[in-house]
């Protein structure tokens, strides 16, 4: 099970190393802003909707060169990059979803479907611990405001961890990447797929878990009632405890700003957030989030991971063209998160499902 090259890859880092030599981030400077705002007014005379917004449609000439850097930088260097410098409070609700969109689309002009109503874009004020967008290739996070007090987004790297996974703890290791993981699939009566955690090539780790979608879920066991999805066993629990340890003993701290543009190889990074307390007044935490993918330099999708990523991407990569897309501008009044899942596309059940109604008295 070892991976050629792993040791050196630039994927394979530590908090430490990354402090030492700064990550890839974007600085939007004047010139860019009156770029990017020139090319937004430009955009608004089209009368064209936000799922139009292409590098075609809101060209930005010389930011560019810079942009295509930070997504290779994504997809074959440290993983993630920022884009720095625009100040959201500047800008109406809709033109910073077209920002977002235009900017993203530099770093993977696909975007995933990330529910069943169509929505493009989702807005999140939580999310739950060491997980992936299980479905992305890449993860877009533009910040509109932040916490009073933590909230703060970590990132680990999976091929430091299994560095450390196939020295000290190959039990856990092979627990892993075993394809044998029951993972519920949207559906009542509750359905459910076996696959690995870990995905190990002669080049990639790639990592495709949540946690809220494994085995018997917690709130289905405590009814005491039969559901076709079996739990976890004691090693499979064990894994995922070395998993999240590990994932926390090699975390590094994105600092954030107001208005960053945060995009994260959703394949090779687990990502996960602190607790939180947000002002007592004014905006609190909020996070915008795209489902990307870029097909100049995307990854390759092993087959044990492909129902989820076609559930985001469609069949083959080929999105679903009769779908109507929607980019909500606001968030939800009142924020519901999840109740089963930390957010993967494939497995996100609507609100009217419930796992535990078929095995209700």
């Amino acid at each position: 099970m070892a991976i050629q090259g792993g040791a050196g890859h630039p994927m394979a880092w530590t908090a430490q190393d990354l402090d030492e030599a700064n990550p890839q981030v974007v600085e939007v400077n004047e010139q860019d802003v009156t770029e990017l705002e020139e090319a937004l007014a430009n955009f608004k005379t089209l009368g064209l909707g936000p799922d139009a917004v292409t590098r075609a449609t809101f060209p930005l000439p010389a930011l560019q060169a810079r942009l295509a850097e930070a997504s290779l930088d994504v997809h074959q260097g440290r993983g993630f990059a920022i884009v720095r410098g625009l100040d959201p409070r500047k800008y109406a609700d809709e033109d910073n979803v077209t920002i977002f969109l235009a900017i993203a689309s530099h770093i993977g002009e696909q975007r995933g479907l990330q529910d069943k109503k169509g929505s493009m874009l989702t807005h999140v004020t939580d999310s739950k611990p060491w997980h992936c967008d299980m479905g992305a290739d890449i993860l877009a996070l533009h910040v509109r405001s932040l916490a009073e007090t933590g909230g703060d987004t970590f990132v680990a790297s999976s091929w430091t961890i299994y560095k450390e996974l196939a020295a000290s703890y190959p039990e856990a290791l092979a627990a892993l990447c075993d394809p044998s993981w029951p993972i519920q699939v949207s559906g009542n009566p509750p359905r459910y797929i076996l696959a690995p955690l870990l995905h190990v090539s002669e080049d990639k780790i790639m990592a495709s878990l949540d946690p809220g979608r494994l085995g018997l879920h917690p709130a289905t066991a405590r009814t005491g009632q039969g559901s076709p999805v079996p739990d976890l066993s004691p090693l499979q629990h064990e894994a995922l405890e070395v998993l999240s340890m590990l994932a926390s003993k090699y975390r590094y701290r994105l600092d954030m700003k107001q208005g960053d543009m945060i995009f994260i190889n959703n394949l090779a990074l687990l990502h996960a957030r602190d607790s939180y307390v947000d002002p007592k007044t004014g905006p609190g935490r909020h996070l915008v989030r795209l489902w990307l993918r870029n097909p100049e330099h995307a990854w390759a999708i092993p087959e044990s991971m492909k129902v989820p990523w076609e559930a985001a991407f469609g069949p083959e990569g080929n999105g679903f063209p009769d779908v109507q897309k929607k980019y909500p501008v606001h968030p939800a009044p009142v924020y519901k998160p999840p109740t089963y899942t930390a957010g993967s596309a494939a497995f996100i059940i609507e609100d009217s499902e419930n796992v535990n109604s078929e095995y209700s008295t």
